[in-house]
């Protein structure tokens, strides 16, 4: 989205460093005017980044693996040109998830069986759903982790916005991973599945340091395990309730 920038003002650029008159880095191509990670950037994001797919899909995926938090702290600060936009990396990553497992037919988040024929019609109806709709349950889940990690890190200035910029390029490069994992859930179910449930909790411990570089890595360690651990038993809770209530009322799924 471009705005208006006087021709005789000069401008730094947030991604190269470069100084600059007009609407566009000269170095870098950067638009003039990067803004705040506030509501109007997510606005633009839905309306503009979900529907473009560009060549920094490839970029973003190896900075994220290498340095996670201090990419996505670099991309927040202003540097964005050469990165795939987060939401747009997140339904992507979601979407080649949803893909690949057609193929191995793993279940995404709920295991097991109860032994009580409605509930455990109810947990494959929701595992079904969550299979043919995971790029839908992705944009479910993001708020919710977005708002407990907001709680857990605003004393750091972080606002709610820029959480749910962290939690989707987090939440994306899970999710790649996830895809890299599937033959490991398919051939060795029982270990695949342990390595399903620890990876978000290792890359929230590996990004969130790395993310609050400047402040102490213990306190910003156990609050990034502690918000996962929190934002995981609200999403069984509510995935418990759900299936509560398809097997209180079995005509629902029928």
């Amino acid at each position: 989205m471009s705005h208006p920038a006087p021709e005789n003002k000069l401008i730094h650029c947030k991604n190269c460093g470069n100084n600059f008159h007009g609407h566009y880095c000269n170095a870098c191509g950067q638009d003039a005017h990067t803004g705040t990670i506030d509501k109007h950037f997510i606005y633009h994001e839905l309306q503009h980044g979900l529907f473009h797919i560009d060549k920094g899909l490839l970029y973003t995926l190896k900075e994220l693996f290498t340095n996670p938090g201090g990419t996505i702290r670099l991309f927040i600060e202003g540097k964005r040109v050469k990165h795939f936009k987060p939401l747009a990396f997140l339904l992507v990553m979601a979407a080649l998830y949803a893909f690949v497992n057609h193929f191995f037919n793993s279940n995404v988040i709920l295991t097991g069986q109860t032994g009580v024929k409605n509930a455990d019609t109810s947990i494959q109806t929701v595992n079904d759903y969550l299979k043919e709709h995971f790029e839908f349950f992705v944009l479910l889940e993001l708020p919710l982790i977005s708002f407990v990690y907001y709680l857990f890190f605003k004393k750091y200035g972080t606002n709610y916005i820029e959480q749910l910029v962290i939690n989707a390029y987090i939440s994306g490069l899970r999710t790649f991973i996830m895809v890299l994992l599937l033959p490991v859930c398919y051939y060795f179910s029982t270990a695949g599945h342990i390595l399903d449930q620890i990876l978000p909790l290792l890359i929230v411990i590996w990004a969130y340091p790395q993310y609050y570089h400047t402040q102490p890595r213990f306190p910003i360690i156990w609050r990034a395990i502690l918000g996962y651990v929190i934002f995981y038993l609200l999403l069984i809770t509510i995935l418990s309730i759900v299936i509560t209530l398809l097997a209180s009322f079995p005509k629902l799924i029928a």
